[in-house]
């Protein structure tokens, strides 16, 4: 782990207005971390704006401090920018000019990176989830967890875990998460509202998505694709796609799952998921993108089919 917990508790101690905000594209971990966080800070009289470049996913809608979150904001306005979940501004997106004016920036995170980025930088890349970290300076600035708070630490760790089915699903992220459990979280509400709450459409895009499953490179590797137009169709958007590349990584023999995804603009977002033997950050990061050994994503500029071929050719280089 590299950072200062003692300096970034200062800085939470010593100023007063705060920017928090975490990747595009948001999933569990950033958004039950960030709010675990922005709940803690106003919990000791801070000033506290979640600033996000994309809405909150509806299953995350029920967790508490969801309704603060905005899309547009002065940073300028604020002594301190917190990004959790990511290591770099230039992932949070359209709102990064913002989190730039600040004249401090604090970083907790869990991903890879190789950039020194000081002691106010919490990096951990053992940690299963960002949402270990947040709960590590909780603890360091003595406030107390109440239930909402803990109620966002325990989703943060749960979806990142898969349910505590992936390989991260370390003793500490179980130790955690009895905690949260211990300070009221219901474990069965959490899970009904992340992963058993769905619209009707969904289950139909859901079909549709499936329709598109191939596999390549001898069954080693299983894609889906969603067109613009499939989401069009159902009434549908990204969020509705959460979980869908679960399906090919479940095939049997399949090392790597791949989910293309057509975007606005000629571009392709491509999630990448991983068995446990293949390093997709690794590939991700030849296409500007980044991730975990098993997880990770980039977005590429270029007709479908040509980035399909691109993605697959760089996944084969790895897989001998």
């Amino acid at each position: 782990m590299r950072g200062d917990i003692s300096a970034i508790c200062g800085v939470l101690r010593e100023y007063d207005r705060f920017l928090v905000s975490c990747h595009e594209n948001p999933e569990g971990d950033a958004i039950g971390s960030e709010l675990a966080l922005a709940l803690a800070l106003r919990k000791m009289g801070k000033t506290v704006t979640i600033l996000n470049a994309d809405p909150v996913p509806r299953n995350l809608l029920f967790l508490s401090g969801t309704d603060t979150v905005v899309f547009a904001e002065d940073g300028s306005k604020y002594d301190v920018a917190v990004l959790v979940d990511c290591n770099s501004v230039g992932r949070t997106g359209k709102i990064a000019g913002e989190l730039l004016k600040p004249r401090v920036r604090v970083i907790i995170d869990h991903h890879q990176t190789s950039e020194d980025l000081g002691p106010l930088a919490l990096i951990d890349s053992d940690a299963a989830a960002a949402g270990l970290l947040v709960y590590k300076v909780l603890v360091a600035l003595g406030v107390e967890i109440d239930r909402d708070i803990a109620k966002n630490v325990y989703t943060a760790i749960l979806t990142d875990t898969g349910s505590f089915r992936y390989g991260n699903s370390s003793q500490e992220a179980f130790c955690v998460a009895g905690e949260m459990i211990r300070l009221g979280v219901n474990p069965w509400a959490v899970s009904e509202q992340v992963y058993e709450t769905q619209s009707y459409n969904r289950l139909r895009l859901l079909g549709r998505v499936l329709s598109s499953l191939e596999t390549v490179l001898g069954g080693r590797v299983a894609a889906i694709t969603t067109l613009r137009a499939d989401l069009d169709e159902f009434e549908a958007n990204k969020d509705d796609l959460e979980g869908f590349i679960n399906y090919p990584r479940s095939i049997l023999g399949t090392e790597v799952a791949v989910s293309f995804r057509e975007e606005g603009g000629g571009e392709v977002r491509i999630s990448f998921r991983s068995k446990g033997r293949i390093d997709v950050s690794g590939v991700a990061a030849r296409f500007g993108g980044g991730g975990h050994r098993n997880a990770a994503g980039c977005t590429v500029s270029g007709a479908l089919e040509e980035v399909k071929r691109q993605i697959f050719e760089a996944i084969e280089t790895v897989l001998s």
